[in-house]
């Protein structure tokens, strides 16, 4: 991969990584939203990140082979 092309997924990643930082900063600050849907939002966001951590595994090893 270019140094360029790191450098820009790197800033980009960093962005959407404060973005979404203070979206749930801000989503558990709320008092009024009810813990099972709290909870659900967390199963969510930690099932995607599981997804996501695989299929970045499965491809590295592929372009091992």
């Amino acid at each position: 991969m270019k140094p360029l092309n790191i450098i820009g997924l790197t800033i980009f990643f960093a962005g959407l990584l404060a973005i979404a930082g203070y979206g749930l900063f801000k989503f558990f600050e709320d008092t009024t939203i009810p813990v099972v849907v709290r909870l659900g939002i967390i199963a969510i966001i930690l099932g995607i990140i599981i997804i996501l951590i695989s299929l970045i595994k499965e491809r590295l090893n592929e372009k091992k082979l």
